[in-house]
């Protein structure tokens, strides 16, 4: 889901924002598990492999921004998904280490970070220079 990667390469003064639609979209996978333990019933199924990423991602979100986005009291049914798709062998057998994870997030987070800063910073040198301009020519 975009949102989330959205939210996840924000600064601190935009998160809050950032947050909203990546919760609109979460409720949505919430009630879809309504009744059951995965999202194609007893069992995991193609659309559990196609969401599992949020399984593995949104705890290192969550560490990089401390936040809680997915816990027991928001999302009480994505949680518990969360947790039993973490435990299947055939998934926690494949994922990376938690802080390897981290570690190759922060930086990446820390990256955008940067670039956008420097666009911004840009953005503000251009508008002075064009201001300038307006002035020595009015």
């Amino acid at each position: 889901m975009p949102s989330i990667w959205e939210a996840f390469i924000k600064g601190r003064e935009e998160e809050e924002c950032a947050f909203a639609p990546a919760f609109e979209n979460l409720k949505f996978l919430e009630e879809e598990l309504k009744g059951k333990q995965f999202f194609g019933g007893e069992r995991i199924g193609i659309v559990d492999i196609a969401f599992g990423w949020l399984a593995n991602l949104v705890p290192v979100f969550e560490e990089i921004h401390a936040v809680k986005m997915i816990d027991e009291e928001r999302f009480p049914l994505l949680y518990a998904w969360m947790q039993e798709f973490s435990k299947a062998p055939v998934i926690a057998d494949c994922w990376p280490p938690h802080e390897k994870l981290v570690n190759k997030f922060r930086a990446i987070r820390d990256q955008s970070l940067l670039a956008a800063s420097c666009l911004s910073n840009q953005v503000v040198a251009c508008q002075q220079i064009m201001l300038s301009e307006l002035k020595i020519r009015g």
